[in-house]
């Protein structure tokens, strides 16, 4: 009888253990899928902000000359800056994890620990996006809307049928207003407050890509955790 009792005793304890088992690697297999998405957001994002560096050193060598050569080019780089990227962590895993309480069925310390770090390292990350918006909104939108008639200077038919294509092109469609155009870039480009905004926008772009190849390498770590975990 008591022999009877202890074998179903463990016979349900290895069906709970199992079933943990079970949860435990699909949280694993999910977890993975979302830092593969964060990786390639990342890479993206990385791409941007060291293009919105190179943009804004030579926007700000341009301003330095005194004298605007290229009216076409200097539109370019503006838009190159101006055009507002963000990094949105794909955490609904780890969220899920933490709400119900279920952090602590993942084996793996280095694994929870890491997701913890990397919890951190993402929360960081916002703060640091939202203080460079406030940045973009203050010293560079704002002077910009103030001084350069932009959607004016440009095409009006062709910006209202083919906004999209104007927006992220290059050059843009600039109209015969050329001139004009020119005389209002060079006010902003003397504009102390705008030329700041150009400098911490480069600034802060070269800083959050080091901090992005931080968390690209720590997520690689992960995965190969992860992976190991789920072959175990």
């Amino acid at each position: 009888m008591v022999i009877g009792i202890l074998i179903a005793l463990q016979i349900n304890n290895w069906n709970e253990e199992r079933k943990e088992r079970r949860i435990e690697a699909r949280y694993l297999q999910n977890l993975k899928i979302d830092l593969k998405n964060d990786s390639l957001a990342l890479l993206e994002i990385k791409a941007h902000r060291v293009n919105t560096a190179h943009a804004a050193k030579t926007l700000l060598n341009i301003a330095n000359s005194g004298h605007i050569e290229d009216v076409y080019k200097v539109d370019s780089l503006y838009w190159a800056i101006g055009i507002w990227w963000e990094f949105i962590p794909n955490d609904n895993t780890f969220q899920e994890l933490i709400s119900s309480g279920n952090l602590n069925i993942i084996r793996d310390e280095k694994i929870k620990k890491s997701l913890l770090k990397l919890s951190k390292d993402n929360e960081q990350i916002v703060v640091d996006r939202d203080h460079m918006r406030r940045e973009y909104d203050q010293y560079l939108y704002d002077q910009m809307v103030s001084t350069v008639s932009f959607l004016k200077s440009k095409d009006p038919d062709q910006f209202n049928e083919q906004w999209e294509s104007w927006f992220y092109s290059n050059r843009g469609v600039i109209s015969t207003n050329k001139e004009k155009l020119t005389a209002e870039y060079e006010k902003l480009l003397n504009n102390p407050v705008f030329i700041n905004g150009v400098a911490l926008a480069g600034g802060n772009s070269v800083y959050l890509v080091s901090v992005y190849d931080r968390v690209l390498d720590d997520i690689s770590e992960l995965i190969e955790r992860i992976d190991k975990a789920l072959q175990e």
